[in-house]
């Protein structure tokens, strides 16, 4: 490590103001109409469209990028450009299957031809309810009826008259009682009583009795004879009703066979439809219903049965559909089977059948939501099951995971040809990829959002551009040129950066939303900086109650923090805290404690599993900094232990690894460290300090603390080098810097970072590969090597004692 020199920060490289010279306006009304909020956005846009050009399988896309990105109206133009160049997509409806009422039937129209189908049955239907039973009623009808009747009557008279004739001959005479027919004898067409009869000649008798028996039989075959005359009778009377029936529906069906003469499923349908009208035409006799429900129960075939559902309507369609499913439920996307209770039981037909955003969606393009989705239960293994076949089956989990044994519609499956457009964050989609082997079939195109642009003048005339559009679509007040250059500047301390812009669009409209608000609220016609300051302000002000109280408890000593003096073992390390989107940096103190030893530095916020996995990573590398510094010849006797004093929470993150450094070899070295600066860093095993995140957040939560204790002039933070670019501080900092209260002090190395803090050159090695004397380096190197040898010693006189 060399001994490189600290650069102490001007006021100007704490903040990157807006240069705005080469666009030329007063206010955002001049600039209308010529923004976009896919600028930078090349690459997810050119994979949008890769995606929803590509005909081939699996082609479905998913959106990556955080919440408020503008993912969702990104994907959903891209998805309506497409949409407007291509053809409305069929109708589909579901009718009844008059063979089987368990699995109804789909049929396929064009577009609209299936609302002016569902129509045009409806018209049947009223029609035949009308026309039905008054054909019953004709005249015709009745005197067609009458003669069947008559020619009924005349076949029974016939075949009593035959039979009567016979038995007359016999001198025998048929009698009807209440319980059938009776033979009985007759003596000059005179019914003989039982005395007469016994009266007679046993021969007599015997010859009657006789006759009786034979006529008997005869009479058996005579009845017999009845029922077939009166099944003949019926199915006289039906051929005659399906006649009346087929010359009352013949005529409006063949229109409608006409009419859709090019869809052939429906003209089969239609067939089917008219023979079971013709078939079933005693149960339309009926011209009223009964008075009370459960009357109905058994009756003859209502004439719902001959209604349409029609399941996805394109009939008002400009172009294919876009659909965007905000509750991704299993019944919003695969459709829904719903019942309805009669009687105290649920009951259900093909006419509850209501469809999923997938039939809505069918021939167009769906939007989901990733996280929505995998929330709701047996959504995706659904969805999945309806990519891969191509095809939408309407049922419900139970019955698709064979959970239900009772017996349910099964409706025709529906074709399906959709692109899916999933949205969602970056980890979700690499979580689905690697653990679900089919997500890589069916999603094989990542459209990836920029998080943040370059600052270049190009992409900072382009969100001038923006911020003009978003102010015009929603109706804000105009926004004058100091305005834009302080939401420009705003968006580069959002992409914590100030060579970047971020493209976060939620936080953009919420910002113009809130300044207009506040110019509002001084009755101004026009948003001025001063109103995106104090909307930047207010924001904080709503978020911050938890830091104001970490800070008032600094303050009272609550929690432990100086901000003056030296102390040995002991700096001011920084950390950030995130509270929902609101961020916020504090100091935090770190000591450090050293002793003879085994070469182990102890972290104990790891020790009590309150240290992260990259916490406890950056304590091993300072480990190895240490020991490839100051023990490269001789065994580094040493034990430690670092701490984060007074933390009761988790810690994660390398950033504290220089300051947990400098507290170490401050502890082995015995050299102070001063308390009115604050440092923070990541370091590598060669001593060099890195760059880390959250800069601007912990340089003016040190600052708050000297402030409130303050303003000095000795106040200051240690940061990398690295981290300059992203600077971007607030006001009354770079205010602060500028007055020499302040100060921000840039480092590259280890050795740096010691020489600011102790106020004592670290030291280099010289050409005999010594430390200079006097120097923090010296002092530590000569502090592990009496470490080592007192271990040594120590060991030595143990094993002369044993």
């Amino acid at each position: 490590m060399t001994n490189e020199h600290s650069v102490k920060l001007s006021a100007a490289e704490l903040y990157r103001a807006s240069d705005l010279d080469e666009i030329v306006f007063d206010d955002t009304r001049d600039l209308s109409g010529r923004g976009s909020a896919r600028h930078g956005q090349d690459r997810a846009v050119d994979a949008v469209h890769f995606g929803l050009e590509m005909a081939d399988d699996g082609y479905n896309i998913f959106v990556l990028g955080p919440a408020g990105s503008d993912r969702h109206e990104m994907a959903r133009s891209i998805a309506n450009e497409h949409a407007q160049k291509q053809p409305p997509p069929p109708d589909w409806c579901y009718v009844n299957n008059f063979d089987d009422p368990v699995k109804p039937r789909a049929l396929r129209f064009a577009a609209g031809q299936g609302t002016q189908f569902r129509n045009d049955m409806n018209s049947l239907i009223e029609e035949l309810r009308l026309a039905i039973p008054a054909v019953f009623e004709s005249d015709d009808y009745r005197k067609q009826l009458k003669a069947v009747e008559k020619e009924t009557e005349r076949r029974i008279e016939a075949e009593h008259k035959t039979f009567e004739a016979s038995a007359k001959k016999e001198d025998i005479n048929v009698l009807q009682t209440p319980t059938g027919f009776v033979l009985a004898p007759t003596r000059d067409d005179k019914v003989l009583s039982d005395e007469e009869f016994n009266a007679l000649p046993e021969e007599e008798r015997q010859q009657i009795q006789e006759k009786i028996e034979r006529l008997s039989k005869q009479l058996q075959t005579h009845i017999e004879k009845m029922p077939r005359i009166r099944k003949d009778h019926i199915e006289r009377i039906k051929a005659l009703d399906r006649d009346v029936m087929t010359i009352a529906i013949g005529l409006p069906i063949a229109e409608l066979k006409k009419r859709y003469a090019q869809v052939e499923a429906a003209l089969v349908y239609l067939d089917d439809v008219e023979q079971n009208i013709i078939n079933d035409a005693q149960g339309f006799r009926q011209t009223e219903a009964p008075s009370l429900p459960f009357l109905n129960m058994g009756q003859g075939p209502s004439f719902s049965r001959y209604e349409v559902n029609l399941l996805i309507d394109n009939a008002d369609s400009q172009g294919a559909p876009v659909v965007y499913e905000p509750n991704p439920n299993y019944p919003n996307i695969i459709g829904k089977i719903e019942h309805h209770a009669e009687l105290g039981a649920l009951v259900t037909d093909f006419r509850l059948i209501r469809g999923g955003a997938l039939h809505a969606a069918s021939g167009g393009y769906l939007l989901i939501d990733a996280w929505r989705m995998l929330s709701r239960p047996f959504v995706w293994e659904a969805l999945k099951q309806s990519l891969l076949a191509k095809t939408v089956r309407i049922e419900s989990p139970g019955e698709s995971y064979g959970l239900l044994s009772t017996t349910a519609l099964q409706p025709a499956p529906i074709p399906l040809d959709v692109k899916i457009i999933m949205i969602g964050e970056r980890w979700l989609y690499y979580l689905m990829a690697q653990n679900d082997p089919e997500f890589n079939e069916l999603f094989k195109v990542a459209a990836d959002l920029e998080d943040d642009l370059e600052r270049t003048a190009n992409n900072t005339q382009a969100a001038v551009f923006l911020i003009a559009d978003v102010v015009n679509d929603k109706g804000l007040r105009p926004f004058r040129r100091d305005a834009v250059a302080r939401v420009i500047e705003q968006r580069a301390r959002r992409a914590d950066d100030s060579e970047r812009l971020s493209t976060h669009m939620r936080s953009l409209v919420d910002l113009l939303q809130q300044s207009n608000h506040w110019a509002g609220r001084r009755d101004a016609a026009t948003v001025e900086s001063e109103d995106v300051e104090h909307a930047i302000a207010a924001r904080i002000h709503r978020a911050d109650r938890a830091q104001r109280r970490l800070l008032d408890a600094i303050e009272r000593d609550v929690l432990l923090i100086d901000t003056s003096g030296e102390r040995v073992g002991q700096v001011n390390g920084l950390a950030v805290s995130s509270l929902g989107e609101y961020r916020f940096g504090h100091p935090i103190r770190i000591t450090a404690t050293t002793r003879i030893g085994s070469g182990e530095v102890v972290d104990v916020e790891r020790e009590v599993e309150l240290g992260g996995a990259v916490h406890s990573k950056g304590v091993l590398i300072l480990s190895s900094a240490l020991a490839a510094r100051y023990a490269a010849d001789m065994p580094l006797s040493l034990a430690a232990s670092i701490v984060f004093e007074q933390s009761y929470a988790g810690i994660d993150g390398d950033s504290a690894s220089v300051a947990e450094l400098c507290a170490l070899l401050s502890s082995i070295s015995g050299v102070p460290i001063k308390q009115n600066l604050a440092v923070t860093g990541s370091i590598n095993q060669l001593g060099r300090v890195q760059v880390i995140g959250g800069i601007n957040e912990k340089i003016e939560g040190f600052f708050d603390v000297c402030k409130a204790r303050d303003l000095d002039g000795r106040h200051g933070v240690v940061i990398p080098r690295d981290n300059v670019k992203h600077l971007m501080l607030r006001d009354d900092v770079v205010a602060a810097v500028a007055a020499g209260q302040f100060s921000v002090f840039a480092v590259r190395s280890i050795d740096e970072a010691v020489t600011l803090l102790t106020g004592v050159e670290a030291g280099e090695r010289n050409a005999q590969g010594k430390f200079e004397q006097g120097t923090v380096n010296y002092k530590v190197e000569q502090q592990l090597l009496h470490y080592a040898q007192a271990r040594q010693a120590f060991s030595s006189k143990a094993k002369a004692r044993q």
